[in-house]
């Protein structure tokens, strides 16, 4: 093996040093770049802990800020809401020493102008707060809720329990105790509304509220009895008990026997309606069905009301209405067939009202003599003249007639004084006499205007059908067009409201308004 050069020994010798020497600087490179990334990252994180605190102090300042703002504005609310308090607390002292202060002035002034009222006054005021004096329970039973006053001054007053009914809801003690508040006042009875039960206990109730009520007979001033759906037996025990009294306080009497009943069994007349047992009677109603062959008037009526059935034996109309000479109002129903009367037997002074629903009233009106008759009510159901009371009711302003068409001249003959009359639009006879032709002249003029001091005309019947019947050619408009023409009074016509299109009435009653001084009724 061939032997090294020296200058490649010494070569390689120094390559040799300069590769440990590159060695160890790289070590040292390394080592130096080691630390130099520990200290880097060390200041990262150093930097970035750093950082982070700084946005957790700010984020930190501003919450407290904002949170001492909402303190202070909350402080300032507070502030506010204790100065209202104060405010509130000094008005409402305020208000208490005004209060008190009103108080003292309503005490020196007294009670209020109505409380100052003695009980007296203050019952008549509340008696006309009641309509209907046969049931006062509503309108009581409202002023006794106002105050503990105004309950006392009923509860303590009798006259505000005076109306009794006996009736199928009614209690035996609520009756009783209302028969105690009424202490010794006059009574007012009212005995109905009880349907038919065939119950063998169905009467006890009725007995026993009866027997309550006729404890105190001498204290009646007025006995209705409406038999409407009242058993038969039950109609009887109260007759049967009523025959039995004397009842010396009764100013009015009225009784309704229902064709029903009357048709079952003959009701018998009254007894107790005696001029001994009844003395004060004044007002008596006897409707249906009572035999009134043997009735005698009482001297000491002013209303009488009687209906007359068919009978074999015609009644003694004439002695029976004689002794009422003190009779105002008369009215006579049902059957007249057979009566026996004479011209002017029948003398009546102060008759005012007389109503007839008679089937021929003619015969009666001759006979009677009624120099103060003002108001009356008559249906005509047949055929009749009343030639033969020509001019006999010259004071007589009042009159209701339902007739048809005829006799209406011989009728406004009979009553030349009328003033007010009250017709149906279907009596054409009194507007159409006399008209003729499609132009309305007239020959003469119609019977209603007989009447010189026709005031008011009161026109009932009036429907669509009579539009319809009549349209344009209406004889109402013409005999009203036909007096303003003749130069006669205008008159006040009424109208009962009429059931058709507004536009229609709208037209008829511009018509009508042209020659009268029209009014609607409701």
């Amino acid at each position: 093996m061939s032997t090294a050069s020296p200058v490649r020994v010494c070569i390689i010798e120094q390559s040799y040093f300069f590769f440990r020497h590159v060695r160890v600087l790289v070590s040292v490179v390394s080592y130096l770049q080691h630390i130099y990334v520990e200290s880097t990252c060390e200041q990262l994180v150093r930097h970035t802990v750093e950082k982070r605190c700084t946005l957790d102090l700010e984020t930190h300042a501003l919450s407290l800020t904002m949170a001492v703002d909402e303190l202070h504005k909350a402080l300032a609310e507070l502030d506010e809401l204790e100065r209202q308090e104060r405010h509130l607390v000094e008005r409402l002292s305020e208000i208490r020493k005004a209060i008190e202060a009103q108080k003292l002035k309503i005490d020196d002034l007294g009670p209020t102008t109505i409380n100052r009222l003695p009980p007296e006054l203050l019952s008549q005021i509340f008696t006309l707060c009641i309509q209907d004096p046969k049931y006062p329970e509503k309108p009581l039973h409202r002023i006794v809720g106002v105050s503990r006053r105004w309950r006392d001054v009923v509860w303590n007053n009798p006259s505000f329990w005076t109306s009794i009914k006996v009736t199928q809801i009614q209690c035996k003690k609520s009756l009783k105790k209302q028969l105690e508040r009424s202490r010794k006042a006059f009574l007012d009875i009212w005995i109905g509304d009880w349907d038919y039960n065939e119950k063998d206990d169905a009467l006890d109730k009725p007995r026993a509220l009866l027997a309550a009520i006729f404890l105190h007979a001498n204290r009646w001033r007025s006995l209705t009895i409406d038999t409407d759906s009242m058993s038969t037996e039950f109609v009887e025990s109260i007759l049967t008990e009523l025959n039995h009294l004397s009842v010396t306080s009764l100013r009015e009497f009225s009784m309704i026997i229902w064709d029903d009943i009357g048709e079952r069994f003959g009701v018998p007349y009254p007894d107790f309606l005696s001029p001994t047992r009844t003395p004060a009677l004044q007002h008596l109603a006897l409707k249906q069905a009572f035999p009134l062959v043997t009735f005698m008037a009482l001297h000491t009526l002013k209303t009488l009301h009687l209906n007359f059935e068919k009978a074999d034996r015609s009644p003694p109309v004439i002695s029976m209405l004689t002794p009422a000479q003190s009779l105002t109002s008369l009215v006579l129903d049902g059957d007249s067939t057979g009566w026996s009367l004479k011209r002017d037997d029948l003398h009546l002074p102060l008759l005012d009202h007389l109503t007839l629903n008679l089937n021929n009233p003619v015969p009666f009106l001759e006979a009677i003599v009624a120099p103060k008759l003002r108001y009356f009510r008559c249906w005509f159901y047949e055929p009749m003249e009343f030639d033969t009371i020509e001019g006999k009711f010259r004071n007589t302003h009042d009159l209701f007639l339902e007739v048809d068409d005829w006799g209406a001249e011989s009728l406004c003959r009979a009553f030349p004084g009328a003033r007010r009359v009250k017709l149906s639009a279907w009596s054409t006879s009194f507007f159409m006499a006399g008209i003729h032709g499609s132009a309305g002249d007239l020959e003469r003029r119609p019977p209603i205007d007989q009447w010189p001091n026709l005031e008011t005309v009161t026109i009932g019947g009036l429907s669509r059908l009579w539009l319809d019947r009549w349209e344009l050619d209406d004889p109402i408009v013409k005999w009203l067009r036909g007096r303003q023409e003749s130069g006669l009074s205008r008159l006040c016509v009424r109208l009962l409201q009429i059931e058709a299109d507004n536009d229609r009435l709208s037209t008829y009653y511009a018509l009508l308004g042209r020659y009268c001084n029209l009014e609607i009724l409701p």
